[in-house]
């Protein structure tokens, strides 16, 4: 091992070694099948791919063995009043023997020629690492916080018990303060729904498919912020619905006001595992609502539970980023409890390719509403 392997960028003929490698990095968490299947989602199916894009970088040996791998996903953004295509990292790995050389992996993505570059899931290591390199953090107060709603309250205290101590004694006295709690959480959550003021006007439905209506919505919702990634009809059935595994993982309902489409919401499946037990959740990915009728928040608040209710896997709690003060609010009065967030989303504004759309910080802590992207977690306004 030495400095003989070089990099350089992946072509459709590398995915049966680099995913190969993948497999091994991630010890086998991720299968080499898992693997392919995002290859095909991030490039073969991408919207926003195109001859003149890197699909990522490997370190190669000369028989075409991996040691290295970071991938680079496209994105169709909508700056200032025009279309580009912004990059994403994502899966930076190097083998143990080559560390010295992840910089050098990591650099030909960070030379794009792009107007934005993101990173929306990086480890902390990898942050203090872009953060060196000029990645700023986007910086909104709801970043850090999470809202989380219990579905079955007896799995989400057994949740909560295994989550909260792995002490014998500790996880006894909170099991037995739980048959007390949970009835109280039953009662508090039918006492904040008894408040809710909603209407008939609004219905929600579960779909499979955006249709050509999501497009007319995008073209309103489009004009009311200076970055944000394109979401019309094509790029939402890639974003959510882009491969097998995605239309297996994702639950998206919309709301119409009567015929009307006013927004949808997004779903991840999360299965999270504590202390050898699996806990499945919904995680919110995306949602537009354009509306500021508080009653269309209620009704999306309503489909999120009501299909947790009904999903065919036992859903412990769902889990969404207060994202506005409409959101918020909304949601402290459904009876969801807040709790600290760890969420980070870092970019970059190229040098090279701004022109006229003059990006600016301003820009992207004011008016900056984020993608969804595979299985990353999705930022709002």
């Amino acid at each position: 091992m030495g400095n003989s392997e070089k990099i350089r960028p992946i072509i459709k003929e590398d995915y049966k070694s680099v995913v190969r490698f993948l497999a091994k990095s991630t010890n086998g968490l991720f299968s080499e099948d898992f693997w392919l299947g995002r290859f095909e989602y991030w490039w073969d199916n991408n919207p926003a791919m195109d001859k003149d894009i890197c699909r990522g970088w490997g370190l190669f040996d000369g028989r075409g063995d991996v040691y290295g791998f970071i991938g680079n996903i496209p994105i169709k953004y909508y700056i200032k009043g025009q279309v580009k295509t912004v990059c994403s990292a994502t899966s930076w790995y190097v083998e143990d023997g080559y560390k010295q050389r992840s910089l050098e992996i990591f650099m030909p993505f960070f030379r794009q020629n792009a107007p934005l570059l993101l990173d929306t899931t990086p480890t902390e290591k990898v942050a203090n690492i872009l953060l060196r390199l000029g990645f700023r953090n986007l910086e909104h107060a709801w970043l850090k916080k999470d809202a989380i709603y219990p579905i079955t309250l007896n799995e989400f205290w057994d949740f909560f018990v295994r989550r909260s101590s792995s002490n014998i004694i500790l996880s006894f006295i909170l099991k037995t303060a739980g048959i007390f709690l949970i009835s109280l959480i039953k009662v508090y959550q039918e006492i904040k729904k008894l408040k809710l003021h909603a209407t008939d006007q609004y219905n929600f439905r579960e779909i499979k498919k955006f249709d050509d209506s999501y497009s007319s919505l995008w073209n309103e919702v489009k004009e009311k912020y200076d970055i944000v990634a394109v979401r019309d009809q094509i790029a939402l059935n890639w974003f959510f619905f882009g491969s097998k595994d995605l239309l297996s993982s994702r639950r998206v309902i919309e709301i119409r006001n009567d015929k009307t489409l006013i927004g949808y919401a997004a779903v991840k499946i999360v299965n999270h595992s504590q202390t050898g037990k699996g806990y499945n959740y919904f995680e919110v990915v995306d949602m537009v609502i354009n509306s500021d009728d508080y009653c269309a928040y209620v009704a999306v608040l309503r489909g999120l539970l009501k299909i947790a209710q009904n999903s065919e896997e036992k859903i412990t709690l769902v889990k969404i980023n207060p994202f506005d003060k409409k959101i918020e609010g909304c949601l402290k009065k459904y009876g969801f409890f807040m709790r600290p967030g760890t969420a980070k989303f870092l970019y970059k504004v190229s040098g090279k390719n701004t022109g006229r759309m003059d990006i600016n910080e301003d820009s992207i802590q004011t008016g900056f509403y984020a993608t969804p992207l595979d299985g990353d977690r999705c930022f709002f306004p």
